[in-house]
């Protein structure tokens, strides 16, 4: 089969490190991480793992930030590599083992987390509860480290003509959810589980800073949850601003205006002796979806005294950031992280169910106009290309065609 492999190097990443910024054929160029290349078909490990063939895979912030060397090593204990990438897997099930309930031909969404289930391990805490991205045994039992499809060497993601997925991974689409709504749902559930783990009250103001997937997530996900919120998005480009206000935003400011929207949701300006303005008041929830050291400093100002702010980025190492906001204003700060289990009311149920079935009642909410690229395999160093440059390709949310 046809795949893209993510190769490590630790040469090449602190080179990529170093230069990346400056010079981003070091990314996708011949010497860059990645490989197109033929590899034997992944074969089921059980007869309770099916064959899946990827229809569209998604391109992840998460990918991009171990291609261009920006993932915190920290990280790096609970990945094996080299890996086929991709772990936004939308795709149809080419044939299932007799224990997989759904049969071959299903539409299918595939849910990239690992657990211990099919690493034959008895369930840890975390899996047990149903939140298998918090799994305390992701490196041990029969699979390589790992806790993410796509980010273990011993199950291939998305970037590939075939992967394979376990029976507790699948997901099937309704009819009513297209393919470019479907390939969606991973980065949704993402975007849900974090407005379920901190969720604003009924009218309060929240910010939700960055309109890459991510962001435009977070606001369908409160939009689509019933969340009676006036919701706020800080846009960096002008497709981010225009797709912001499709998908039902309130008020869509630019990213460097960020000031002047606390200033409209009540927050008074104060000028220190040095640098920025801080404020009182402000926004009662945040969420930060970028993840970057400005990003985070934004959330820290503008957040209210008592306020939260939920981190959605995948934000890494970051220096120089004034953390006397959180104490000074006794801020909640809240990390999410995947998906899994989620209580709603009285309800238990999966992420991904609860995205498939919003997403199925709500056709008018118009997420796959998030989709802006798309690109079979052989053309990755284009899509690194428009992913590294958002500002000229117009990006927001890059798919690969692997079936194409």
């Amino acid at each position: 089969m046809d795949a893209l492999v993510y190769r490590l190097s630790l040469p090449r990443v602190v080179l990529t490190r170093l230069l990346g910024p400056r010079f981003r054929w070091l990314v996708y160029g011949p010497a860059g991480p990645l490989a197109y290349t033929r590899l034997p078909d992944p074969q089921p490990p059980g007869d309770d793992w099916a064959v899946v063939r990827p229809r569209l895979a998604g391109v992840c912030g998460s990918d991009l930030g171990v291609l261009t060397a920006h993932s915190s090593p920290s990280a790096s204990p609970f990945s094996s590599f080299p890996a086929v990438l991709g772990h936004e897997i939308y795709g149809v099930i080419e044939r299932s083992g007799s224990g997989v309930p759904l049969p071959a031909g299903t539409r299918v969404v595939v849910d990239p987390s690992i657990t211990c289930a099919m690493r034959g391990l008895p369930p840890c805490p975390a899996c047990a509860e149903g939140l298998p991205y918090l799994c305390r045994r992701c490196t041990e039992g029969d699979l390589s480290p790992g806790f993410l499809v796509g980010f273990c060497r011993d199950l291939p993601g998305g970037w590939a003509e075939r992967t394979v997925a376990h029976a507790s991974q699948l997901h099937a689409v309704p009819d009513a959810v297209s393919d470019e709504r479907a390939v969606l749902v991973e980065p949704l559930a993402v975007s849900f589980h974090g407005v379920l783990r901190r969720t604003p009250a009924p009218g309060a103001r929240v910010l939700v800073i960055g309109a890459g997937t991510i962001g435009l997530c977070t606001l369908a996900a409160l939009k689509l949850l019933g969340v009676d919120a006036h919701v706020t998005v800080a846009a960096r480009h002008g497709i981010q601003a225009e797709l912001a206000r499709a998908l039902g935003a309130d008020a869509v400011v630019p990213s460097r205006d960020i000031g002047a929207a606390a200033r409209d949701a009540g927050a008074r300006p104060f000028q220190p002796l040095i640098g920025r303005e801080v404020y009182r008041g402000g926004f009662d929830f945040v969420f930060d979806c970028v993840g970057t050291r400005r990003s985070l400093d934004d959330a820290l100002r503008v957040a209210r005294e008592g306020g939260t702010v939920v981190v959605l980025g995948g934000a890494g190492e970051i220096g120089r950031l004034d953390w006397s906001f959180v104490w000074m204003r006794e801020l909640t700060i809240v990390g999410s992280v995947g998906y899994g289990t989620e209580r709603v009311g009285e309800r238990r149920a999966h992420t991904f169910e609860l995205v498939l079935e919003a997403l199925a009642e709500h056709p008018e909410m118009p997420v796959e106009r998030m989709i802006t690229h798309r690109f079979p395999l052989r053309r990755y160093r284009d899509a690194l290309r428009a992913a590294l440059d958002r500002r000229a390709s117009g990006a927001v949310k890059i798919v690969f065609t692997p079936d194409a």
